[in-house]
């Protein structure tokens, strides 16, 4: 979307700007609305247009596009547009998982990717955490049952479903 922009502040979150291309004054449409905010809890020094894996022309995918990215501590990772049942579909397990994953000294994860800077604090938006999903895949039968439960959809239909966001990459 040539309307929306992708950025990384020194408070180590990334975040999503949208030009009102539809406003009525030309003040207004040069204003960019806050889209989404995200903690990444990494510094991002390079965004790049791609992926990290060759996707072939003919596939159908839940991505429109992507960007890579890079930090200063070596990390590299994926930002992904998602369709709108995509991302809904996905939230909602982040939601699941938020419940089931207990975080380190009881610090909970959806705090810790709450956007954060010196001016104010605020829940994430609008992004997905891949990793918190991706950890469904090492959690327990039992909790995989209830994370599926409480999304209604069987544990294997939401594993395949993980496992094609993985493939995102």
């Amino acid at each position: 979307d040539d309307d929306v922009f992708l950025g990384a502040e020194n408070s180590f979150n990334i975040f999503t700007v949208r030009r009102n291309a539809d406003a009525s004054t030309e003040e207004e449409r040069s204003r960019l609305d806050k889209a989404g905010e995200f903690h990444l809890g990494e510094y991002v020094n390079r965004f790049q247009s791609g992926s990290l894996v060759r996707r072939m022309p003919d596939t159908d995918g839940p991505v429109t596009n992507s960007i890579i990215f890079g930090t200063v501590d070596g990390t590299i990772g994926v930002i992904a547009s998602l369709s709108k049942d995509e991302y809904n579909f996905l939230h909602s397990v982040q939601e699941a998982m938020n419940q089931v994953v207990k975080g380190i000294g009881g610090f909970k994860h959806e705090t810790w990717r709450s956007f954060s800077n010196d001016r104010r604090k605020s829940p994430s938006r609008n992004f997905v955490d891949g990793e918190l999903i991706e950890m469904f895949q090492d959690l327990s039968p039992s909790n995989k049952q209830k994370v599926a439960n409480t999304i209604n959809v069987s544990v294997d239909e939401l594993t395949r479903r993980i496992e094609e966001m993985q493939r995102i990459k």
